[in-house]
């Protein structure tokens, strides 16, 4: 059912009845907010929940257990608003455990997923493809699969930066010291040889202009939130609200931070709200 109107965070920490049913987007900090973005403009009437875990930035040099438990926090946390689908807008979230979610919870998981296969699909010169992505992801299975599953011609590589989600954290989208360190990273490849790079981060999308400015002219920046944001509104089979008022509830983890706030505000397309800490943070 889809309703107008905020959420009553009081009668949800009474442990109410809640009748509207949302959609989560999930990532292990503020790198999610892009594809949130997406979502809101692809689904301007729906009721969205943004569940950033920053108490646990970064994601990527963690062990797969315990990114395990904290995605079965975030889905104790979302319990009482009706979730009718969980996106999980963070690339290491989806490789560790999104296939473990779906075995446990019975709604729609949708992961994100690097865009490989349209950067290989791309018409233009036969170039090589350079994925970049955090180190987590770099090193799992589920990402070798799918360039394994495209690569025919062995173009792709990948290169994980270890710095970028943690500069993302910090705000800091454009500095001398972000400037620097991806140019340390890029400079061990001739970067002439490629035609595109496929940012395999949430996080690294804020960077986009600044991937631009970086590489040889010509060079294609991809990414793969519009094609999961078009999975999820697939996954939700008709479960689409095309009326009434849309809301978004923001849940952070960890400190609350002045600067966050005021850059949620000014960059996101509606207005939203705050979600009350949780019991175990």
């Amino acid at each position: 059912m889809c309703q107008p109107g905020n959420f009553n965070f009081d009668i949800i920490k009474r442990k109410g009845s809640v009748s509207m049913e949302s959609i989560v987007v999930f990532d292990s900090g503020l790198g999610g907010i892009t594809a949130l973005i997406e979502a809101i403009h692809a689904m301007p009437h729906e009721h969205f929940i943004y569940y950033g875990d920053t108490l646990h930035v970064p994601y990527g040099p963690k062990d797969p257990d315990t990114i395990k438990s904290y995605l079965d926090h975030m889905m104790e946390f979302v319990a009482p608003y009706h979730p009718k689908a969980v996106l999980l807008a963070c690339n290491t979230a989806t490789v560790t455990a999104a296939d473990y979610l779906r075995h446990r919870y019975r709604l729609p998981i949708i992961g994100m997923e690097p865009a490989v296969k349209p950067a290989i699909e791309r018409d233009g010169e036969n170039k090589r493809i350079l994925v970049l992505s955090t180190e987590g992801t770099s090193r799992s299975q589920r990402l070798h699969s799918l360039v394994e599953r495209f690569d025919n011609d062995h173009l792709v590589d990948i290169l994980p930066l270890p710095n970028l989600v943690d500069f993302a954290e910090r705000l800091e989208f454009d500095t001398d010291d972000v400037r620097a360190d991806l140019e340390a990273i890029l400079s061990s490849f001739d970067l002439d040889d490629y035609g595109a790079v496929v940012l395999g981060c949430t996080h690294f999308i804020w960077y986009r202009d600044l991937f631009l400015d970086l590489l040889p002219k010509g060079v294609e920046v991809l990414d793969g939130n519009a094609a999961t944001i078009r999975q999820l509104m697939r996954k939700l089979n008709g479960n689409i609200c095309r009326e009434g008022a849309g809301s978004l509830a923001i849940h952070l983890t960890g400190k609350r931070r002045e600067d966050v706030m005021a850059f949620l505000k000014k960059t996101l397309p509606m207005d939203f709200s705050e979600i009350p800490k949780g019991h175990y943070e």
